[in-house]
């Protein structure tokens, strides 16, 4: 093991070849200098010191300079002072300490100082080794914590860009849709099927839990349902087909709700189901209508069929889907935003455009979280059959 560095300033040539001896013969390399200001000097030398024994009252520099020089400089204030002195009054001690000296010790005139000088200098050692441990793990980790940001945020990227774009209209609907992960990665899930006989088909799940996990396991489901969408007619079908496949792809904990309908986009009919997902809402000149989900799970392998049902959107009318972030977000007091503040809200904006009404959404569950954020993933889309 390579000696431990010390850099010794004192002014006394005597002083400083009897402590330099002294340090030597406890195994230290010993760096000298004269005086404070050849002491920061040697300070910043290659190899750079482990500890720093310097006098009080020294010519040019005094050891309070000194001690505020080294601690100004961002590349040796690490570095432990220990402060000597001949002196005991106390305002000496006050002014080293304050100028950022690690320790404070009267130069040795005995065996036992000099004893005690060696254990101090020994306690400086072993918290400055752990001062630099700690330096090194905090980089280790700050370099792993940027990695992992970085590869989070590629991610993020990656599944924004799975996320499609609303289908351009073929008939008389019209289709917006907006999604918030509440971190980096999200749970939610969403999809556009181009059907044959001018039928769009539109898949909204919400993956339990947040993050890497729930994101790779929304990826599983978007990639399920793709093809189910094509093979099957009903959206009970799909529903109860997405539950068997998923099965063997969620771990245990892990689940999954869902709603799917398949949309006439030539007369505004509207075949749906849900498993365990919250209800569609219709909004218009007529006064709001849910479009119910059955209870359950998916991904679980316990969805033994799903009964579905049909609806029509009349002219002026818009129908929502979305996931439980939305009415379970929370103001200060906990209190959720809920199924009924969210109906009355669409309803009181039912002529406005599908991108709108996502804006005034969006907009009142800022304002009724704020300050805060709302804690899930909010995933909404409005399919709108625009009055004649």
């Amino acid at each position: 093991m390579s000696s431990r560095r010390i850099l010794l300033v004192e002014d006394s040539s005597t002083m400083r070849r009897m402590l330099s001896m002294m340090l030597q013969e406890q195994g230290y390399e010993v760096r000298t200098a004269n005086d404070g200001a050849e002491g920061l000097v040697r300070a910043g030398e290659e190899p750079r010191p482990e500890l720093i024994l310097t006098d009080y009252e020294m010519p040019e520099l005094d050891g309070p300079g000194f001690c505020r020089g080294i601690k100004a400089n961002k590349d040796l204030r690490s570095i432990p002072v220990l402060m000597l002195t001949t002196l005991g009054e106390s305002h000496n001690t006050i002014a080293g300490l304050e100028a950022g000296a690690d320790d404070y010790i009267q130069k040795p005139k005995s065996p036992d100082d000099i004893q005690v000088m060696f254990a101090r200098i020994r306690a400086q050692l072993r918290i400055a080794d752990l001062n630099a441990e700690a330096i090194e793990r905090n980089r280790l980790l700050e370099a792993a914590h940027k990695k992992v940001t970085f590869e989070l945020e590629l991610a993020r990227k990656v599944q924004f860009a799975l996320m499609p774009r609303p289908p351009k209209p073929r008939g008389v609907l019209q289709v917006a849709v907006r999604y918030t992960p509440a971190n980096q990665l999200g749970g939610d899930v969403y999809d556009f099927y181009r059907l044959e006989n001018n039928r769009l088909g539109i898949l909204v799940a919400d993956v339990s839990g947040h993050g890497v996990n729930s994101a790779m396991l929304s990826g599983m489901v978007k990639a399920l349902a793709a093809g189910l969408s094509i093979a099957v007619l009903e959206p009970g079908e799909l529903l109860a087909g997405l539950d068997v496949a998923g099965e063997q792809y969620f771990p245990e904990g892990y689940f999954c709700t869902g709603f799917y309908l398949i949309a006439d986009e030539e007369t505004g009919l509207v075949r749906y189901a849900g498993v365990g997902h919250p209800p569609a809402i219709v909004i218009g000149p007529n006064g709001p209508r849910m479009l119910q989900s059955n209870p359950g799970m998916l991904g679980i392998g316990m969805v033994d069929g799903t009964a579905g049902a049909s609806d029509r959107l009349e002219p002026g009318e818009s129908l929502i889907i979305y996931t439980d972030g939305l009415t379970d977000a929370m103001d200060p007091s906990d209190v959720i935003f809920g199924e009924d503040r969210l109906t009355t809200l669409l309803q009181s904006h039912f002529g406005n455009d599908p991108t709108e009404i996502i804006n005034r959404v969006d907009g009142a569950v800022a304002d009724y979280t704020a300050p805060g954020r709302p804690a899930d993933d909010i995933n909404i889309i409005v399919v709108q059959r625009p009055a004649k």
